[in-house]
């Protein structure tokens, strides 16, 4: 029993500053990412080296479960009825901000950072969508209307799914050595994954709902997560995406009647809830742990700028040619990037790391001053709208 008591007690110490940090976002507005990246840096400073290390060694397959948690909880929350009533709002605010926050973060990376071309894709891929847990707080901080609250739940979930799969694909790429792509068959390569993984969800979906469900019965949170990793796990071997397959699955399985649907879509989130907090963390245990810090803050914070920049814009675009939806304006203060971000810099940098690939830069600590940084820009507007009512 020697050490495990310490073990348990950082266990329950991590979960409370998780759920101090969300009662915080819920009554001032800011952001709890700064809570927990405040307590993992006090945590830093007092960590040995080589426990930061054991921690590390945890984090790639404790990434990828955070992985599959992520995408299940963003096809679980998006429903049918949003879809139909605010699709074409939300897909127009997605593509543009995503594409633009995409090329923006492409340039700064490339030719200002001069992390190469590949690299520079995968920082792009990462930091390109807003964080859908962050979102979905601040607007509910703001008072947002509910067709703003719609169209945004749509956009992250599409945009930061859209940013998982890039950054995954990309990766893997950059750890093979290099990518040899066919240009003028890119599109129909990728119509194909896509098809193929969408008929993978889907049929396992259509399996849950005609027999699964009926057996599972008490365990059908358990079994849907199981079955969601399998799912991921069994694509990729027939040339399919798992993030996609597991997301579609999700989004049918969230979007059926059945009572225990309920029971599914809260216990997974608050497995969610424990991952993200604990990513959070382990980022601000970094901060002391990590070589140039004070230069890779700087270029975290003209990447933030840019980010913020993007939203902005891509928001006020919607509004100018869709006079109906600028009551969701709210949505461009809001650039904060979460979970997604600090999972995939994670994992990215854990795979690279293993291949033998040098990094120009160190991803976990970019994750973490942007994270930071985006954070820090959405609390100040989100602030000053509040001051302004």
């Amino acid at each position: 029993m020697a050490g495990q008591e310490a073990e348990i007690g950082a266990l329950g110490i991590i979960i409370l500053a998780g759920v101090i940090g969300r009662l915080f976002l819920k009554k001032t507005g800011v952001s709890d990412v700064f809570l927990l990246l405040l307590f993992g840096a006090c945590a830093g400073a007092l960590l040995q080296p080589d426990v930061v290390e054991g921690m590390g060694a945890l984090m790639l397959p404790l990434g990828a479960v955070a992985l599959l948690m992520i995408i299940m909880d963003e096809g679980l929350r998006l429903s049918f009825e949003s879809l139909r009533k605010q699709l074409h709002k939300a897909l127009f605010l997605g593509i543009l901000s995503f594409s633009l926050a995409f090329a923006l973060s492409f340039a700064i990376s490339y030719w200002l950072f001069g992390l190469g071309m590949l690299l520079s894709l995968i920082v792009a891929a990462i930091f390109s969508s807003v964080a859908p847990e962050l979102l979905s707080g601040f607007l509910f901080a703001l008072g947002a209307s509910e067709s703003a609250k719609a169209i945004g739940e749509i956009e992250v979930t599409i945009t930061d799914s859209l940013s998982v799969m890039l950054a995954l694909v990309l990766s893997g790429s950059v750890a093979r050595g290099g990518i040899d792509i066919d240009l003028s068959a890119l599109p129909a390569d990728i119509a194909l994954v896509l098809l193929l993984s969408a008929a993978c969800g889907s049929l396992l979906a259509a399996l849950w709902k005609a027999f699964v469900s009926q057996i599972a019965e008490e365990n059908e949170h358990l079994v849907a997560i199981g079955l969601a990793a399998l799912l991921y796990a069994g694509s990729s071997l027939i040339g399919a995406n798992g993030v996609v397959s597991v997301f579609i699955f999700s989004f049918f399985l969230g979007n059926t009647t059945h009572q225990a649907i309920e029971e599914v879509r809260k216990f997974q989130s608050e497995i969610t809830f424990f991952l993200r907090t604990f990513f959070f963390v382990y980022l601000g245990v970094l901060l002391f742990h990590s070589p140039k810090p004070a230069e890779v803050a700087l270029a975290a914070l003209a990447l933030s700028l840019l980010l913020a920049l993007a939203r902005a814009f891509s928001s006020r675009a919607v509004g100018f040619f869709d006079p109906t939806a600028r009551k969701g304006r709210l949505l461009e203060t809001v650039s904060s990037r979460g979970l997604s971000s600090a999972v995939l810099s994670v994992i990215v940098a854990g795979e690279l790391s293993n291949s033998g690939v040098r990094q120009a830069i160190d991803l976990p600590l970019l994750a973490l001053f942007v994270i930071f940084f985006t954070n820090l820009i959405t609390a100040f507007f989100v602030l000053k709208k509040r001051k302004l009512e």
